[in-house]
């Protein structure tokens, strides 16, 4: 697989390379007849304000306007970004996998249990990040957003902890001052339903506004449990999802400069724990007698204070508090059955100076969080732990803009992470103990050249970490912590937007260097029962490229595509010799996706995509029996104006039923292989609109 994977690899590059050569063209004048244009992005989330041409990082973004108009029938976070360049989500329950690094971290399935989780990436919502089961099991909605930016590398320097893959940042829609209400509703098959509603308006004219948001969606799961003997008790395998969120923007007039905003959000959400079939797998069948279910719970308040100090200077604090209940249900008595309890307290405060146009701008801030999980799994017996993670950041960055065209952008961060575990398993014959404190400074520069105003070339290097842990090693019968991973990240990147703005290409090459790369070593304890343990691999590499660009080919006609391509190793791993050599698990060669919106009339809509997959291995061993073969999704999506302010739709998702494989792993209860598969053909009608 490696020969054939370097060949598409080489193809890809080429193709890649062919694609940058619009962005070295010279810039076209700016238009001035009125013709339509792309739309300008500004990202958010290192902290600052940037638009696209000034940010180094590798980012995609979904704007309201596209997750509106061309993601219809997607309710959340994880569907509108699965087509995301060297993103791959496994499974229609998982977190998302980038540029070969799994997000969930190591510690995976039980293994989350025995060791907690330290995962490597998250999902930012308005300031508070996802605990890990409000990522992996909750269903972060779509409804009523401004913005979801997907950073791919390192993120450390701005995000801190648990941010090595990178991190999705998720902006919703705030208070107005003039009224608005929206609403959607929605159904298809597999009993598929969606309502939302939103309202937002002024309470005191002009210095107290409020938005109020909600979203509900379901499904039945595509996956037939046709074993007689499948054990229903207290699960549910179906999918649902309520989210609600009132947000209060207070702008007092006699004290101007101010801004405070209150948010407060609900979300409960039940996921099965995958959707997997037995062979044969295009029937979407399981003969496994159980699959567990997640139900979560999770309330959030946010305070966010501003000051504009009218000097170049604003001073920006956030408090956050959170608390979740997640329980899990098998249907068998001692059989896995878990109650999960969390509470979550951040507060982060930061002082920014100058902006884009100043020659000196930058942001210095300070961020400290705690969390504290009880858990309680029922296996063969009690296992109980008590978990507490606490997370301190010091960070700073500036921009220095300097010889008319040249930008200097430096970051520092000062990242201390501490990590006590106490608790005990009926699989191990002493409790565990681990209180360890890990530290690290995570630098960043950047250097960019505008060679015109339209075009932005430049490199980056920066650094990312994330802390180490503990897991059980069952078959040994002790606890084995592991150590922190950490990564240099080398990248070169491009901005571009040509022919009088309908042209906008970004591509970034990159290079990342692995130290001491956590990896999951699987471990079978008795028939039907396996269990993994993390260990580190001293050194391991991955390369590649991300490139996207939208065309306004006509004013009623916009083409979209984007592609990532990637190649990974594990360069030395002393503790399982086994592994050296192989590529990343999840991880395929190439991905391509291909879009294009037409307006065919003032009313009527149409639009589609396209997405490939190269192949890749399910697990870091490169077990051939769990290679992934390539695979096509397409949909289409139509929408007709029946007056200004209400829409009807309808969409249908993997036009062609594509039913392939995403992931393979045993299943020892059922004596075979199982696979996490597509969604299978799935379609839908709906209306949406304003009033």
């Amino acid at each position: 697989m490696s020969t054939h994977l370097s060949r598409k690899l080489a193809a890809g590059v080429s193709v890649a390379a062919l694609s940058l050569l619009p962005a070295m063209a010279p810039a076209q004048d700016k238009a001035t007849n009125g013709a339509t244009v792309l739309e300008a992005i500004t990202v958010t989330g290192e902290k600052v304000s940037r638009d696209m041409k000034s940010t180094a990082s590798s980012v995609s973004i979904k704007t309201s306007r596209e997750i509106d108009r061309e993601k219809t029938g997607n309710a959340t976070v994880s569907e509108v970004i699965a087509d995301v360049p060297n993103v791959v989500y496994s499974d229609t329950v998982s977190a998302p996998v980038i540029r070969g690094q799994d997000s969930q971290g190591p510690l995976t399935g039980q293994g989350s249990f025995w060791g907690g989780t330290v995962p490597r990436a998250t999902i930012n919502l308005d300031g508070h990040y996802l605990n890990y089961n409000e990522f992996y099991f909750g269903a972060t909605s779509v409804w009523d957003l401004d913005s979801i930016e997907v950073f791919r590398g390192p993120q450390t320097t701005s995000q801190g902890a648990n941010a090595i893959a990178g991190a999705i940042i998720v902006n919703t829609k705030d208070p107005t001052f003039t009224p608005e209400a929206a609403y959607q509703a929605e159904i298809g098959n597999y009993n598929s339903k969606r309502a939302s509603i939103a309202l937002s308006g002024p309470i005191v004219e002009d210095q107290l506004a409020a938005r109020l948001a909600i979203d509900y969606s379901g499904r039945d799961t595509f996956i037939d449990y046709v074993n007689a003997g499948f054990r229903h008790e207290g699960t549910d395998q179906d999918f649902s999802a309520l989210n609600a969120r009132l947000k209060l923007l207070w702008e007092p007039t006699d004290i101007p400069g101010l801004t405070a905003k209150l948010t407060y959000s609900h979300t409960s959400s039940n996921r099965p724990s995958q959707e997997a079939a037995s062979r044969p797998f295009d029937a979407l069948e399981h003969v496994t007698n159980t699959m567990p279910s997640w139900k979560q719970h999770t309330n959030t308040g946010i305070l966010d204070i501003g000051y504009d100090f009218e000097s170049g200077i604003k001073l920006f604090n956030q408090t956050q508090y959170s608390s979740s209940n997640v329980q899990r249900a098998t249907g068998i008595v001692n059989g896995g059955n878990a109650d999960i309890d969390q509470a979550n307290v951040s507060n982060e405060t930061r002082v920014m100076f100058g902006d884009e146009t100043d020659t000196v701008s930058g942001v210095a801030g300070l961020y400290y969080a705690r969390t504290h999980t009880d858990e309680a799994l029922y296996l063969s017996g009690l296992s109980s732990f008590d978990d507490t993670k606490r997370n301190l950041g010091l960070f700073g960055e500036m921009s220095y803009r300097f010889a008319e065209r040249w930008t200097l952008t430096t970051g520092l961060r000062y990242q201390n992470d501490r990590i006590e575990r106490a608790g005990s398993s009926v699989f191990a014959p002493t409790p565990v103990d681990f209180d360890t404190t890990f530290s690290a400074l995570l630098p960043k520069a950047s250097l960019a050249y505008a060679v015109t105003d339209d075009w932005t070339v430049g490199a980056l290097v920066s650094r990312g970490y994330n802390p180490g842990g503990v897991s059980l090693n069952l078959n040994a019968g002790r606890w084995q912590p592991f150590e922190e991973e950490s990564i240099w990240n080398y990248e070169l990147f491009t901005r571009a937007t040509l022919l009088d703005d309908r042209l906008t290409v970004n591509g970034n090459l990159f290079y990342m260097d692995f130290k001491n790369a956590q990896y999951t070593i699987p471990v079978v304890i008795s028939p039907g029962v396996t269990q993994s343990y993390t260990i580190n691999a001293e050194e391991a590499h991955a390369y590649g490229l991300e490139i996207g660009a939208d065309y306004q080919l006509l004013d009623n006609l916009t083409l979209k595509g984007s592609a990532g391509i990637l190649r990974t190793k594990i360069d030395r791993i002393a503790s399982n010799v086994a592994y050296e050599g192989n590529e990343f698990a999840k991880s395929p060669g190439y991905m391509v996706t291909l879009g294009v919106s037409w307006d065919v009339t003032e009313k009527f809509n149409l639009s589609g995509q396209v997405r490939h997959l190269d192949g890749y291995y399910s697990d870091t061993a490169n077990t051939a029996a769990y290679a992934i073969e390539p695979y096509t999704i397409a949909d289409i999506r139509a929408s007709y104006k029946l007056h200004d302010n209400m829409e009807a739709y309808g969409y249908v998702k993997n036009v062609f039923d594509e039913r392939a494989p995403t992931y393979m792993q045993q299943n020892r209860g059922i004596g075979g292989i199982e696979a996490s598969m597509t969604a299978p053909r799935m379609f839908g009608i709906g209306v949406k609109g304003t009033f």
